[in-house]
């Protein structure tokens, strides 16, 4: 009895489908364009022809947006075309004027020895490099300085990251 009951159930079922399908084909037409021209449209839809683009040349458009950011690509900033040729370790350490003077104190102070080498930021230095370390006043009142080291120069200050010797910046003695 299983067996006769199957074909007749997907008789209807197929019968069904092709039923209900085939008048909703029909009532739709076939352009496209004619069911969309059903109802109401919503005051405001279309575009008035102004710009509506919220990125140009890769910076946001939009009224209030900050202009020339690090996010806009180097072919439309000439500040981020600079940025992207000096090396990530060799970026500025966002050091405050007052920052660097008092570290240019604190260092004249100390008693570190006057190096003759000649190094930049981004450069490695040899392991064996003797490096001074900062006094805790100038660690407490400069957070960042905390894991730097610096060796000093007659005419500036390295600062150093010390496990792995990089100079990361660089300030002028005057």
């Amino acid at each position: 009895m299983r067996l006769i009951h199957f074909p007749l159930a997907a008789a209807v079922f197929y019968l069904g489908l092709n039923v209900g399908i085939a008048p909703a084909q029909q009532s739709q037409g076939l352009d496209p364009i004619k069911s969309q021209q059903g109802g109401k449209e919503e005051p405001g839809s279309h575009s008035s022809g102004a710009n509506t683009q919220v990125f140009v040349n890769g910076q946001l458009a939009v009224p209030g947006a900050p202009t020339d950011t690090q996010t806009a690509p180097a072919k439309f900033s000439e500040r981020n075309a600079k940025l992207d040729k000096i090396p990530i370790m060799a970026r500025s350490l966002g050091l405050s004027d007052e920052q660097k003077r008092s570290i240019a104190d604190s260092v004249g102070k100390s008693d570190a020895p006057v190096s003759q080498m000649s190094a930049k930021p981004a450069d490695i230095l040899p392991a064996n490099t003797p490096v001074s370390e900062f006094s805790a006043d100038l660690k407490a009142s400069v957070p960042m300085m905390g894991n730097l080291h610096f060796i000093r120069t007659s005419d500036k200050i390295l600062l150093v990251r010390s496990p792995n010797m990089v100079v990361t910046g660089e300030i002028a003695v005057n």
